[in-house]
């Protein structure tokens, strides 16, 4: 019988997160079986970790399309902690590879309430081809009516947008946007 000590923790923390990070950089060259490698290995050194968990899920719903392991992993991360964007990013990459848009989508706009401004959030929902409500939803999206609000209230509140935007000062030449 082994005991664990304190030492044995902190290099497994150490493990896992040499791991993580490893997988990371695989996962942004498109490597994912190298990630998925990196992620399994940091998920077995500590399997509470929410972003361990994350990040194996989703490897394990890209390669080996294991769906169900996959969003089962990642709904667990957000239980842990909801406000992270990137679990919803990944919770919507293991729905789009199960072909479920719709979950996709949810997952998303989950995700922006937490964090409205994320990017990686609307990156994803362009890359699945969401769109905005029609103004008049009992009206098909093609309707003329709609399309002529849509266009007016989009151009408006446009230009009120930017009216209300305070003017962006460039440090290096010290003029606004508007004087270049």
């Amino acid at each position: 019988m082994t005991v664990s000590t304190d030492k044995d923790k902190a290099t497994d923390a150490q493990g896992a997160k040499k791991y993580f990070n490893s997988g990371k950089k695989c996962f942004k060259k498109g490597n994912v079986d190298g990630a998925r490698l990196a992620f399994e290995r940091a998920y077995h050194f500590d399997s509470e970790d929410p972003y361990y968990m994350s990040y194996h899920g989703l490897c394990e719903a890209l390669r080996w399309h294991k769906i169900g392991y996959g969003l089962e992993l990642c709904t667990r991360a957000i239980k842990r902690d909801f406000t992270n964007p990137e679990f919803y990013v990944n919770l919507a990459r293991v729905y789009k590879e199960a072909g479920n848009k719709k979950g996709a989508l949810t997952a998303l706009k989950k995700g922006l309430r937490f964090k409205p401004e994320d990017k990686a959030i609307h990156d994803m929902l362009i890359e699945l081809g969401a769109r905005k409500r029609q103004i008049i939803p009992f009206l098909k999206r093609s309707n003329v009516l709609n399309r002529m609000l849509g266009t007016f209230f989009r151009r408006t509140l446009a230009k009120k947008l930017s009216k209300q935007r305070p003017e962006k000062v460039s440090h290096e030449e010290g003029t606004t946007t508007e004087e270049k």
